[in-house]
């Protein structure tokens, strides 16, 4: 028995060796050869259709699926088979998503009567799913309600009417950001430019708007044109549902280069602050066919999400070009190659094309990705799209 030990040991320390420690010719082993399109993203049909015209999407810390269906008026609620289970009315809704309490968060106008005159204003809804009587849209009932401006001022101007909420992102602490644009843009302007990223705490009590200190200055009106919006907390619910305070923001307006940036929360000798990430890699094709941070990359991000897993994805969805774009969090277009296959740089996975075919959109406003799922809210076909990478088969 000893000896044969003796001799294990022996050939493992030759290795690639002979009897007497010369290397060996390796040049007839043939390397595999990986076919880099085997990995895209493949639509599970049928997709659920029988929307008015829904914008937003988000899949709850319940583990159902909330559609926001504007034109219809409702809130969706859905399982993962995409059977209906029960609806709320909210005319006008176009945000949704849920916080680890389980209760939704949703945007919608409401008429205000202010001095004797009626006008039309956003507003952040809470709703309770839970009741004596059982859980869910059939029980919801509204807790909270904040009326734009009045969550933070007490006076009014006609530009307020024009004041929209467009996105909610739930931090893992309760507390949560929403995307704000507006005509008023006065980077002086109390409780910041319309055009903005607000802090509202888990009582639903706004906090602040957001300033960036960039690399050269403090800017109050960084947002412009704010829209789409992910943050790192996501279901399943869990104890390591992440804390963290960063966010990834969408912004629209047409005169910016770079369209969607990462933002960090830091600690200084002054208190916290919010800066841009420059963690992006970019330009070297020899690591990715294609960077996030590539200038006039995108037209309208008014969707974004990020996958679940060790290695999360940033998804991109591109309202003005019918698309849907992956990357890296490091800024990377595409999926990292399986392991084995050869390939050395992320396989760019992206897809769309204006239409209405499986892999093409029109319009798509929103994104949500639970259980290796892709939910896409394809609003111009009035319909959610389902893919899934072929490699998480």
């Amino acid at each position: 028995m000893a000896k044969r030990s003796l001799l294990i040991a022996a050939l493992f320390l030759v290795g690639c060796g002979d009897f007497f420690g010369r290397k060996t010719n390796l040049g007839f082993v043939e390397v595999p050869q990986y076919d880099a399109s085997l990995v895209a993203y493949v639509p599970l049909l049928p997709y659920w259709e029988g929307f008015a015209g829904p914008v937003d999407i988000c899949v709850g810390y319940d583990e159902l699926i909330y559609v926001a269906d504007s034109a219809a008026g409702e809130i969706v609620c859905l399982d993962q088979a995409g059977r209906r289970l029960s609806s709320y009315p909210l005319p006008g809704v176009h945000a949704v998503a849920q916080d680890r309490r389980l209760d939704l968060l949703a945007a919608a106008p409401v008429d205000t009567v202010i001095g004797g005159q009626r006008y039309r204003l956003d507003a952040l809804f809470r709703l309770r799913l839970s009741s004596p009587t059982g859980y869910g849209l059939a029980h919801a009932t509204v807790v909270s309600r904040q009326v734009h401006p009045f969550y933070f001022k007490s006076t009014f101007s006609l530009s307020d009417t024009l004041v929209r909420f467009r996105r909610i992102a739930v931090r893992g602490d309760n507390s949560y950001y929403v995307t704000r644009n507006g005509p008023d843009n006065d980077p002086l302007k109390f409780g910041g430019p319309d055009d903005g990223v607000l802090l509202f705490d888990s009582q639903d009590r706004w906090q602040e708007a957001v300033i960036v200190q960039t690399s050269t200055e403090v800017r109050t009106d960084f947002f412009q044109g704010a829209w789409g919006l992910a943050v790192p907390a996501r279901p399943p619910q869990s104890p390591l549902v992440s804390r963290s305070p960063n966010f990834w923001v969408g912004l629209t307006a047409p005169n910016l280069a770079l369209k969607v940036q990462a933002i960090i929360r830091q600690e200084g000798e002054q208190g916290g602050f919010y800066t841009v990430s420059t963690a992006w890699q970019q330009g070297d094709t020899s690591v990715a066919e294609g960077f996030l941070a590539t200038p006039g990359r995108f037209l309208r991000p008014e969707g974004l999400a990020l996958t679940g897993g060790t290695q999360p994805y940033l998804l991109v969805a591109d309202a003005g070009r019918d698309s849907v774009y992956v990357f890296t969090l490091s800024g990377l277009e595409g999926v990292y190659p399986p392991v084995g296959s050869g390939l050395r740089r992320p396989v760019k996975v992206s897809f769309g094309g204006t239409g209405s075919g499986p892999l093409q959109m029109r319009r798509p406003t929103a994104l949500a990705h639970a259980r290796q799922i892709l939910y896409i809210v394809d609003s111009g076909n009035r319909r959610i799209m389902r893919l899934r990478l072929t490699t998480d088969f």
